[in-house]
């Protein structure tokens, strides 16, 4: 070929010659069609075997409904709880020995172990018993041993049996729960939360506003059902909550929070919490109703499980009510103590505010800082001392003087308790 022109005629010559079959064109377009049907088919059904794989997957692990607790059923007027744990029949039969001596109670009948064990956290005995009393009422019993007598168990409370159909957990809120029987324990860490939940839970936290930190329990061990804590000195069962959870046995599944309440009591000697209703606001007061013969008087503190909230200015018997003096009102002063730097100081409300006055000049305060207030219905100034408020910034070097956030909701209060002394 000597130029393009005859390069493209012979091209042309070559081209005449085909002679393509008739509708090759659509047969090569349905073939196409055909084939991308094939792909599409085969890639949803591998979508959907995925899927099944993957929903399947969920069911065995950490998916599918949030898991639920069966109450045991009662045991008569008692809970029908299995004990936590190997229980020790000597102990048992000393702690039931101790019950029978308590006020005369005994002998005590048909007695059932839910706990009898020695814990490491409280480096002392546990036991909790169930049993009728010699008039026949239905009771339970916490005992620990006392550290300065050999371990000797002493009873901690003696209580009626608690509803054993709605009943989830059991608990006990002390500084009084390491030695004598009545006696305050002498460790900044000395009070001890001991929390016993029912069968099918998997973990049982213990946390207190008096403390700002918080600890879940390993779960799945022997006695996960137990959980004793030690806490500072200030918390009480009303700033103490329980949670349990449970975990459903299937790979990488998580803990389901399944209730949360708050710690149930003291021991004999703490201070008793008497519920009250909000019924309205005076100005810088709050009104409460309160139950009958309760005992609570002028100048005994009002709180909630955040902190404190204000204190009992008049009483008027007949018609169930208190007035209470809130922490921000100019009718609040008192003496106070900041955590742990126990740095001493009074508290002043301003009508809006509460302000920590007459601190030490050389003081340290900084933002945040927990600030306590004694309460007077406690034989010490830091057992069951109060939150009022944190450090709303950090004291200037030199001043005396350092404004405070209350811990307690003032402005949404609609129930608190008043703590009153313990019956003698």
């Amino acid at each position: 070929m000597r130029d393009t022109t005859e390069l493209r005629d012979g091209l042309a010559d070559l081209a005449e010659s085909v002679a393509p079959t008739e509708g090759y064109e659509g047969e090569i377009m349905r073939r196409a069609g055909r084939r991308r049907g094939r792909r599409r088919i085969a890639a949803a059904a591998a979508a959907a075997v995925c899927v099944a794989v993957l929903v399947t997957m969920f069911r065995v692990v950490g998916f599918g409904p949030a898991p639920q607790l069966a109450a045991p059923p009662p045991d008569g007027p008692f809970l029908g709880w299995s004990p936590v744990g190997d229980v020790d029949a000597g102990l048992v039969r000393e702690a039931t020995s101790v019950w029978d001596r308590a006020n005369s109670a005994g002998p005590h009948t048909d007695v059932r172990a839910l706990v009898a064990t020695r814990h490491q956290r409280l480096r002392s005995t546990v036991v909790v018993l169930q049993g009728y009393d010699k008039q026949g009422g239905a009771r339970l019993a916490f005992f620990t041993g006392d550290l300065g007598a050999a371990d000797a168990l002493r009873m901690r409370v003696d209580r009626p049996v608690p509803d054993p159909v709605k009943t989830q957990v059991i608990s006990l809120v002390s500084s009084r729960l390491s030695g004598a029987a009545g006696e305050v324990s002498d460790d900044p860490w000395g009070t001890y939360a001991i929390a016993l939940a029912m069968p099918g839970v998997t973990a049982v936290r213990v946390s207190s506003t008096a403390v700002d930190n918080e600890m879940i329990q390993e779960p799945d061990g022997p006695t996960s059902r137990l959980v004793v804590k030690e806490l500072p000195i200030s918390a009480t069962a009303q700033t103490t909550a329980i949670a349990g959870f449970v975990k459903p046995k299937r790979p990488f599944a998580s803990l389901t929070k399944v209730f949360e309440v708050p710690g149930e009591d003291g021991v004999d000697g703490d201070a008793r919490a008497v519920p009250a209703e909000v019924l309205g606001r005076n100005g810088q007061q709050i009104i409460v109703a309160l139950p009958e013969n309760q005992g609570v008087r002028q100048g005994q503190l009002a709180v909630t499980a955040e902190g404190l909230v204000g204190r009992v200015a008049a009483v008027d018997t007949a018609r169930g009510e208190a007035t209470v003096d809130l922490v921000t009102s100019t009718g609040f002063t008192g003496q106070v103590y900041t955590n742990i730097s126990n740095v001493p100081g009074f508290v002043r409300g301003t009508g809006g505010k509460l302000v920590m006055e007459g601190v030490p000049a050389d003081g340290e305060v900084y933002q945040t800082n927990r600030v306590l207030m004694p309460d007077p219905s406690q034989r010490s100034s830091q057992v069951g001392a109060v939150t009022i408020g944190r450090a709303s910034a950090d004291k200037a070097a030199g001043a005396t003087t350092v404004e405070l956030t209350p811990t307690a909701d003032l402005a949404n209060l609609t129930r608190l308790s008043i703590m009153t002394p313990s019956a003698p």
